[in-house]
């Protein structure tokens, strides 16, 4: 269903938050027109720059900033609501420090060239493609689509749009940024052609380039993305986990206070059962005469059930309160070790610099997505990683689902695929870096000891596991989750194990 707005529904309550950060002066149609045309500027200053240049890092520089480092400059790419613009900084000016970006972004996008750079007429949206060429020769294209309009975003698409790119602007008297704070003390910064400035009790400066006002808007609004700010960005990350394992916290103690009282809900059941032609239809609730003869007992009825029914509920709840209580003191104590290890981090955020600030960075914030890709399971890890001898890293999925992703999202095709023979278990992958480096005997026998570890058999003397390149390894169509079928496998017999090292 559609609004008047054109879009989504949803895209009402998306535009109203965007509406709070704009001047007063800067209509939608009047913003929407400054956007699109600076969009065209800056794609015509910097595609020059950048064509030809190869991906050699992908970096999240914080909550909607991606920075592309090239050979000779850093093209940031900012998909914040706050200011979404493209810019590009020279090597040794500003800070791309920050965690890598996700694992499809830094997947996609490393070592490719970049082929084009342009603008879609009468949008805000920038397409930049590029090339890659795999070990074989054969070229690869892959397309970002960067939305610096009222929903901004980046995309990664598998191809180019063809001719359907921006001309060259009519020549322009310069750019000025408008920088001012708001009642919250956030800063906002807006870049437009000259002679559109207004209010005049707010900054404004001037520029000749649409990338020099890019590049100063961005540093107003974050700051540059000092420790401060990075800091800031961490403390909120690790706030929000806190809460969060408290609430858990809260919830398994109250399953352990509920279990205390399986005996009393077995006894309602039986008393139930026993009186049950004192119950009548439609009855919310009974007085009911206890065994003893004397005392009464009040007991909750669902009207909707018979007495029989309302007694095996009891029974039922007296059941599932004792499975709870063999299994809450367990995963209390752990809930309760990971809120200590949140306050230290926490704390440690307040004062932290340097490595150890990328450290937490890299635990605890997550770095930009695909625009509106907010499905809870990629904001977690879907693995589990062993280092084994020979500096090599084994990869092992958590659930069914996660092994979908390990195996078809994050391995590659010249990775080693192993699993379990004839018994349910993890899928394990065996990481091969780019070079001629292979793994050895050993390498290979660890890593079949995991998967054997993380299988069915796991409690097994010897445990059989096949291994084949992940390429492969496929997945039917209209399979469950971690199913797959492989080809041209090999097998070993080991003992299940798994190493010391892990993440």
């Amino acid at each position: 269903m559609r609004s008047r707005c054109g879009r989504r529904r949803r895209c009402g309550r998306a535009g109203a938050a965007i509406d709070s950060a704009l001047p007063t002066y800067a209509t939608p149609a009047r913003r929407k027109t400054l956007d699109t045309t600076l969009t065209t500027y800056l794609v015509h200053e910097i595609a020059p720059e950048i064509i030809g240049s190869r991906v050699r890092r992908v970096v999240a520089a914080g909550p909607g900033v991606v920075v592309l480092e090239l050979d000779a400059a850093r093209l940031i790419i900012a998909v914040d609501r706050a200011l979404p613009l493209i810019a590009l900084s020279p090597i040794g000016t500003g800070g791309s420090s920050g965690a890598e970006a996700d694992h499809r972004l830094s997947r996609e996008l490393t070592g490719a060239t970049v082929t084009s750079l342009r603008s879609i007429p009468d949008t805000a949206i920038i397409e930049l493609g590029f090339e890659r060429t795999n070990p074989a020769g054969v070229a690869t294209t892959r397309t970002a689509t960067i939305d610096l309009g009222r929903h901004p975003g980046l995309t990664i698409g598998t191809a180019t749009t063809g001719d359907r790119g921006d001309t060259s602007p009519p020549p322009a008297d310069g750019f000025v940024v408008t920088e001012w704070m708001d009642a919250a003390g956030r800063p906002h910064a807006r870049i437009g052609l000259s002679g559109t400035e207004r209010h005049p009790e707010r900054e404004h400066t001037r520029f000749g380039s649409a990338n020099e006002a890019a590049l100063h808007a961005f540093d107003a609004v974050f700051t540059d993305l000092g420790p401060s700010r990075r800091r800031d960005i961490v403390a909120k990350a690790i706030t929000r986990q806190l809460r969060r394992k408290r609430r858990a916290v809260t919830k398994v103690q109250a399953e352990i206070d509920d279990a205390e009282r399986a005996d009393e809900y077995r006894a309602k059941g039986q008393l139930i059962l026993a009186r049950k032609d004192s119950i009548k239809r439609g009855d919310v609730s009974a007085s009911l005469l206890d065994y003893d003869g004397v005392t009464r007992v009040e007991v909750e009825i669902d009207p909707k059930l018979t007495p029989q029914d309302n007694a095996e509920t009891y029974f039922r709840r007296a059941k599932k309160a004792v499975k709870r209580a063999q299994r809450a003191p367990e995963r209390l104590e752990s809930l309760q070790v990971e809120v200590e290890e949140l306050e230290r981090a926490a704390a440690a955020a307040e004062t932290a610099d340097g490595m150890e600030l990328e450290r937490l960075e890299e635990t605890f914030t997550r770095p930009v997505s695909a625009r509106g890709r907010k499905n809870k399971q990629e904001e977690r890890v879907h693995y589990r990683t062993y280092h084994i001898s020979g500096g090599w890293d084994v990869l092992v999925g958590k659930t069914n689902r996660d092994n979908d992703v390990l195996t078809h999202r994050v391995a590659r095709p010249g990775d080693l695929w192993f699993h379990a023979r004839q018994v349910a278990g993890s899928h394990v992958v065996l990481r091969i870096p780019d070079g001629d480096r292979r793994p050895d005997r050993q390498a290979i026998l660890e890593a079949a000891a995991i998967a054997a570890f993380h299988s069915k058999a796991g409690r097994s003397s010897k445990v059989s596991v096949s291994y084949t390149e992940k390429r492969h390894v496929r997945k039917p169509r209209g399979a469950k989750a971690g199913l797959a079928v492989i080809s041209k496998e090999k097998s070993v017999m080991v003992r299940p194990a798994i190493p010391r090292s892990t993440d």
